[in-house]
């Protein structure tokens, strides 16, 4: 795909040149180390590309722990969202036309009380996630796996909360009930 992207970019960059030759062969001499330039702009962009884009993607992580998501990423900037599992609420996969073409899609783990870069007011559409794993082949077996994780764990979890007691409760009810019918 990559390839593809290059193609248009690579004939502007080399219009400039061969048009010079071809109707101004007179100036040619003068003019061709100009004619240059964009060709050694575009290849300059497309080695930084070719060399950002599989470091970036192999700086991609995502950690299912037993009681959270941890999705890290970053080549310069280093990122880490960890998601608890008791806070999530919700799980979407998301593919567009391109991404739905190549076999790929991205997960959004969305959790209670995020409201991410955008903020609370921004409107309808602009909450985003706060962990985001994109470009995986297998998004729908993630999905899964993270449903399945949260499935069933209290919402805002145990961390903090009150202990059960409702055994205890149970049994001093049936003690009470046993001598009232005595």
């Amino acid at each position: 795909m990559f390839i593809f992207c290059l193609w248009p970019s690579f004939f502007a960059a080399v219009l400039p040149i061969w048009a010079v030759f071809t109707f101004e062969p007179q100036i040619w001499h003068a003019a061709w180390p100009f004619t240059f330039i964009p060709l050694v702009v575009a290849l300059a962009v497309f080695g930084f590309i070719a060399y950002w884009i599989p470091k970036y993607y192999n700086s991609i992580c995502l950690t299912l722990n037993k009681d959270e998501v941890v999705v890290e990423r970053g080549v310069w900037w280093k990122i880490k969202h960890v998601a608890p599992y008791p806070r999530v609420m919700s799980v979407d996969v998301i593919q567009g036309p391109v991404s739905r073409r190549f076999g790929v899609g991205s997960v959004h783990v969305h959790t209670a009380g995020y409201t991410g870069p955008a903020g609370g007011s921004a409107g309808p559409g602009t909450r985003s996630a706060e962990a985001v794993i994109w470009g995986v082949v297998n998004f729908t077996e993630i999905r899964d796996t993270i449903i399945g994780m949260v499935r069933g764990r209290p919402l805002f979890g145990a961390a903090g909360a009150a202990p059960d007691i409702s055994l205890e409760i149970l049994e001093e009810l049936r003690k009470i009930r046993k001598a009232v019918e005595k």
